[in-house]
């Protein structure tokens, strides 16, 4: 065969080559293109559905704040003054009550709902005050007692909102990402009972400049780091999800407990003005209403002292057994009449 025919048919082959490679490289750029698209898409989702949760997870623990708030500038106030009026009180624990480690009234309950009530008034939080958001997200998260005795030895009330800020979760919760380290999202799953995020997705769409194989290579990996980030925001969406029906509870749990001491404390100041402070003189029905409004007393300490979050920023697991437990005294039967004069 002539030479010349040799290197044509050659040229031909090498450009028939070269339209082949091109296709392919078409190919993997657009299916590069398509996963990539798809990764985004995924990894977008992912980030709304854990926003969402966090957003109502912040707004319930926040709204249970507030309401501890609320009840220690109204029935708890009225309830410790009305009760300090009485003379010649003696209440005894209760089984139902030595149950849930709140049966030590006089000494303890008492004496712990007095310097709760003075560290809210010395930090400035007394009766028309209102709690910063940070204040009222550590408030409703954590043991109330603990965080008013940081209060009351530090600067007003940004002992309680400094533990908002310092903690990774609730810094995160409460602002939806961390600026210590500018996490954002893989920040909050990174403190969020443990969950470590993924590495970042890398930057989607600047795949032009590479050779399709390697474009569709690194679309590939995208993809499975986006899968990683999506099952990532399952958990910690149950995670959320979990904290928010536990704080729902509490606040319910706490709300029909207020109610009832309440109405007690209202029972208790009638039977004082009809006859006088002295507990000797009371009715068995009188004396009955003084150790109810104790029992519902003793309930609100025991929610106060019942947090939601431990210090790391997880579900304290054994939180929900606890309100359920103090729920079903609530409802159970009034507290046996046993008190005595002293």
């Amino acid at each position: 065969m002539p030479i010349p025919i040799l290197i044509a048919a050659a040229a031909a082959a090498a450009g028939l080559y070269g339209v082949t490679k091109g296709v392919s490289g078409a190919i993997d750029h657009s299916n590069a293109k398509d996963m990539n698209n798809d990764a985004e898409s995924m990894v977008n989702a992912a980030n709304r559905k854990v926003e969402q949760h966090r957003q109502s997870t912040n707004k319930t623990l926040e709204d249970y704040g507030q309401r501890k708030l609320r009840a220690f500038n109204g029935v708890v106030a009225d309830f410790i003054d009305t009760f300090g009026r009485l003379k010649n009180v003696e209440v005894t624990n209760t089984p139902e009550l030595e149950k849930l480690n709140a049966g030590d009234f006089s000494t303890t309950t008492l004496n712990g709902l007095r310097q709760d009530y003075q560290a809210l008034k010395d930090a400035g939080l007394g009766l028309g005050a209102g709690m910063g958001s940070g204040a009222a997200l550590a408030f409703g998260a954590y043991n109330g007692t603990m965080l008013l005795a940081t209060a009351s030895t530090g600067t007003a009330i940004s002992s309680l909102g400094g533990v908002a800020a310092t903690n990774a979760t609730l810094a995160w919760l409460g602002g939806g990402s961390l600026a210590a380290g500018g996490y954002g999202m893989a920040g909050g799953m990174m403190v969020l009972g443990g969950i470590v995020a993924g590495p970042a997705l890398a930057i989607f769409g600047h795949i032009l400049g590479n050779k399709g194989e390697e474009a569709l290579n690194n679309a590939r990996s995208n993809l499975e780091q986006a899968k990683t980030i999506r099952d990532q925001s399952e958990l910690m969406a149950g995670k959320l999800q979990a904290i928010e029906q536990v704080t729902s509870l509490a606040n319910s749990t706490f709300s029909y407990i207020t109610a009832h001491l309440r109405h007690a404390v209202h029972d208790m100041k009638a039977a004082i003005e009809n006859r006088g402070e002295n507990f000797r003189t009371f009715s068995d029905e009188d004396k009955q209403t003084v150790l109810s409004s104790v029992k519902f007393a003793q309930l609100l300490k025991a929610m106060i002292d019942t947090p939601i979050l431990d210090q790391d920023g997880n579900l304290v697991l054994s939180t929900e057994k606890r309100i359920q437990d103090i729920a079903a005294v609530t409802n159970g039967q009034k507290p046996a009449l046993d008190a005595s004069a002293s």
